[in-house]
């Protein structure tokens, strides 16, 4: 009977250990998303918008990826952007036509990058994404993670054919 009960012991042990092991791969994934959300925050804050995007609401928009939407939502939406308050959708299928501030495209949404950049073209808005070789193709901000870390890389020419100046700490935290 002794072994018997060793053995079950064990066994919930091992299942309580899996459960950890679990649940420490989703806070891995949401603490990625919660620090983009926080960056995508920053680059509305500290960047200098033209005059023409300082009306109305301060739409962010977050295609293709939940969790950062929920962590934008959760932590920023009450917070303003200069006198304008912000405003943050969330997309499963792309919608062109909206004055945008800031578009994120996550990975998963990768084929629809090209239509994106092409509906950007002459407007004022960021495009910032996730996944290597975009900023040569039109994005202003890409994330990437360096020695563990979530950092992102910037194309000034990006922001400048945009007429958005990036604040002091948006270039200081970059990617060198």
């Amino acid at each position: 009977m002794r072994i018997s009960m060793k053995r079950i012991y064990l066994l919930l042990l091992l299942l309580a250990a899996g459960q950890w092991i679990s649940a420490q791969q989703i806070d891995e994934g949401d603490s990625r998303a919660m620090i983009q959300a926080n960056f995508i925050y920053q680059f509305a804050v500290n960047s200098n918008w033209p005059v023409e995007m300082k009306k109305g609401k301060f739409l962010i928009v977050v295609y293709g990826n939940e969790a950062v939407y929920k962590h934008v939502v959760e932590k920023y939406a009450m917070k303003p952007v200069g006198a304008q308050t912000i405003e943050v959708q969330s997309w499963s299928d792309y919608k062109p036509g909206l004055v945008n501030h800031i578009v994120f495209v996550d990975k998963s949404k990768k084929a629809d990058f090209a239509r994106i950049i092409k509906e950007m073209k002459g407007k004022n808005t960021l495009v910032v994404t996730n996944w290597e070789g975009t900023l040569g193709s039109g994005a202003a901000i890409n994330f990437k993670t360096v020695d563990n870390s979530i950092r992102y890389e910037l194309s000034e020419a990006a922001f400048s054919e945009k007429k958005i100046t990036p604040g002091n700490k948006i270039l200081q935290w970059k990617v060198q």
